[in-house]
């Protein structure tokens, strides 16, 4: 019964702004502009960046995606500016302490695992920025408090990145992301 509840506040819940959040957890990266700000994250997968666009629309947000000028193989995804975001650019700005509570909602970590997240050995990685180390704390923090307890991996070992193992973290991975957006091959997905 606890695992259905679980579901259905993930997959049945409005999408809301504050979503993006997971975006931040992970590998996302906002700036503010004139009143406005913008919400933007690197991916390797032409279907990591058709969902999220779709997962922008959702939330009535446009966006786009390019190959990145500065990371070759990658695409850049982002959203237009928009006032909507300033809040999300507020809370996640350098050194500001209200990241810290920021909440990764089933529907947040579902962003941060389409944007990067990745099977491994019998484990599952989520990817996290690799200039901004302020946030990999607030981001393990996060996923202990979701019940998802991960080690931190190194540059050295594929990271940084958070690493899920056990058959039962796993599991409830996989039942608060939902199942994967089209295109998404098995290992990309938990």
């Amino acid at each position: 019964m606890t695992d259905q509840l679980m579901l259905f506040a993930s997959e049945g819940a409005e999408p809301t702004i504050d979503d993006l959040d997971g975006l931040m957890f992970g590998p996302g990266h906002v700036v503010r502009r004139a009143g406005m700000a913008r919400l933007s994250v690197l991916v390797d997968d032409v279907w990591r960046a058709e969902a999220l666009l779709g997962e922008f629309e959702s939330r009535n947000l446009r966006g786009e995606f390019a190959p990145s000028r500065e990371d070759s193989g990658k695409l850049v995804v982002r959203t237009d500016f928009n006032d909507s975001l300033v809040s999300l650019a507020t809370r996640w700005a350098a050194g500001g302490k209200a990241r810290q509570g920021a909440k990764l909602s089933g529907a947040a970590l579902r962003l941060w695992v389409i944007a990067a997240g990745r099977a491994g050995d019998e484990a599952f990685l989520l990817p996290l920025p690799p200039t901004d180390q302020d946030r990999w704390q607030i981001s393990g923090a996060a996923l202990a408090a979701r019940g998802l307890r991960a080690t931190m991996v190194g540059p050295r070992g594929g990271g940084p990145a958070y690493r899920i193992t056990s058959h039962k973290r796993l599991a409830k991975l996989a039942l608060l992301v939902g199942e994967p957006p089209s295109g998404a091959p098995p290992y990309s997905w938990p």
